[in-house]
């Protein structure tokens, strides 16, 4: 969608809310991870061996999100000769099985034979399509669907299959899963020493830093909101909010910025107020937290983070948010918010 940087008050609802679903915020940790990404991919290209990297965290902490980052750099593209595929990516499917994995990705790559074959025939059709088709990375998520299984045969089985597959293509490879899919790796040392840089996509941490990456995210991502007014989502009281609410996942948090933007402007309201974000909280978080307190309803929830979360030395806990802070007028930068 083109909006051609209309004002807000021209846009109509829909334009607005694809802005909302559409935002996008490269914090420090997400670019030091596409640097490692990218280092992996062009570096290969002068080494006898490729590098590959392994990329875990939990559900929610925005790995899926990298992914699509890097990848939309690397578009798919059909000429005269056949189709161009400079990046590889697949989900690896569940129950995942080598025989489902090969076949994904032949299909993946366009072969029309995908599904037939034995696993020996396949892959020596997979490393001719690589090749063929110009493939110089290859994603695959979701690999912690190898570890529910169950099984040591499949484990090893796998192993074996991607540390051949790495040497027989010298193409650098991205995993993509739940720490515990680290498990695969530590059944084969070969594979392991392949996969030797691994990064660890974890929540935000508030006692780390008193808050401040936490809140500089906030800021980032309120500048980008199809919202007239300011809803100073970086505060320490707001912030202190979504950070209980959301625990620093990035996925619930941007659930109830996402759905809190959309009720205000069905409301036409121009700024997240604390009705729409409770309201958020119930229909998005609630569920997978039944044990908390809706924090845009009750204060309850911030002796509850000065126990379990803060240092007790910390300025931002609940002596910093016993007032309700009042809006500013004036644009605030991103040191605006770090020094507040």
């Amino acid at each position: 969608m083109i909006l051609d940087n209309k004002p807000f008050n021209e846009m109509t609802l829909l334009e607005r809310l694809y802005i909302a679903n559409n935002i996008y915020v490269s914090y420090p940790r997400f670019k030091e991870i596409l640097s490692a990404i990218n280092d992996c991919h062009h570096f290969s290209n002068f080494k006898d061996e490729p590098e590959c990297l392994f990329l875990k965290g939990e559900t929610g902490t925005g790995k899926t999100t990298i992914f699509k980052s890097y990848a939309a750099d690397y578009p798919r593209s059909e000429t005269d000769s056949g189709s161009i595929v400079p990046l590889l990516s697949v989900t690896i499917p569940s129950p995942a099985t080598v025989k489902s994995l090969v076949s994904k990705l032949l299909w993946e790559l366009g072969d029309p034979f995908w599904d037939k074959g034995s696993i020996s025939n396949q892959t020596i059709r997979l490393i001719g399509l690589m090749k063929d088709c110009g493939v110089s990375l290859v994603f695959l998520d979701e690999f912690q669907h190898f570890i529910d299984r169950d099984s040591a045969k499949v484990l090893k089985t796998v192993s074996d299959w991607l540390k051949d597959l790495i040497l027989d293509t010298k193409v650098p490879m991205i995993l993509i899963g739940l720490p515990e899919a680290e498990t695969v790796l530590q059944l084969n040392s070969q594979l392991s020493r392949r996969f030797a840089n691994r990064h660890n996509l974890s929540p935000f941490s508030w006692a780390d830093d008193s808050g401040i990456e936490f809140r500089t995210f906030l800021h980032a991502v309120e500048s980008q909101l199809p919202l007239m007014e300011p809803s100073n989502l970086s505060e320490s009281e707001m912030a202190l909010r979504f950070y209980y609410a959301s625990d620093g996942i990035i996925g619930y948090l941007m659930k109830l910025i996402r759905y809190g933007t959309h009720l205000a402007l069905k409301q036409g309201q121009e700024k997240l107020e604390f009705s729409v974000l409770a309201r958020a909280f119930e229909q998005y978080v609630k569920a997978d937290k039944p044990y908390k307190n809706n924090p845009f309803i009750t204060d309850n929830f911030l002796q509850e983070l000065q126990n379990n979360s803060f240092k007790k030395e910390d300025s931002t806990t609940v002596g910093a948010t016993s007032q309700r802070m009042r809006p500013k007028k004036k644009n605030k930068s991103a040191s605006d918010v770090l020094h507040k």
